[in-house]
This record gives C-alpha cells, structure tokens and sequence, in this order.
C-alpha cells in the first residue's frame, strides 16, 4: 500500500504465503498470487516500450520481517527442529552455517508461455 499497488481485487486476493523447510538445511518461503505480481516486484520492459519499475515488494517483506522478529523466529523454530530430529553433531554443523530465507514465486493463471520458475528479485 506504502508504494501505491494496493487494489481491491484479483490480486490482492490471490496473495498466499506458505513458509517450508526442504532438505536438512534449507528455508523456503513460497510466495503464491497473479502471475503478475512478478513484474511488480522484479520490473519489466513491455512489449509496447513501456516500463514497469521494480517495486521490490519481497525485500520490503523481507525487511519487515526482520524488523518484526519474524525471522528470529522462525530459525529459533526451525533450530529446535533440528535439534529434535536430528543427531546433535549433525544440527551443530548446519545451525554454523551462513542461512538464509529462500523466496520461491509460484504464479496463479499464467498466461501461455509465461515462463514458470523465474527468480523474484530479494
């Protein structure tokens, strides 16, 4: 809403989050909406020589989640998950390790050819 893209609507109502862990080591949040939301936030180049900047909507999220405690939290949960499924030597190595959120877009209705997979931008 701070960046003047809240609308009443398809996309707004098509926003989920889903927070997962994958593999020993890896956090995963998937950020599910209208397949446009990838050109808010990333920016595109249109076919008609228009411009949609970069909002950087994910990084505005990912900073406030920081600012909310949000992130501590979730590696204070997901730290106690390890240390309950796994041996402790093997938590130990992987609580050392750099980690980080990874953001996964998953786009709802694509259009044919829209290219599923493609990065947002953090």
């Amino acid at each position: 809403m701070s960046k003047g893209l809240y609308q009443e609507g398809t996309l707004v109502d098509s926003v989920r989050i889903n927070a997962r862990v994958t593999g020993f080591a890896k956090l995963e949040i998937d950020i599910i909406a209208m397949y446009y939301f990838i050109f808010l936030n990333n920016g595109a180049y249109l076919w008609n020589g228009g411009v949609i900047p970069p909002y950087d909507i994910v990084s505005a999220f990912q900073d406030e989640m920081v600012n909310q405690g949000i992130t501590t939290e979730i590696y204070s949960q997901y730290t106690e998950w390890i240390t309950q499924n796994y041996p402790m030597v093997e938590a130990i190595e992987v609580l050392e390790k750099d980690q980080k959120i990874v953001y996964n877009f998953v786009p709802v209705d694509p259009p044919a050819g829209f290219t599923v997979g493609a990065p947002l931008d953090v």
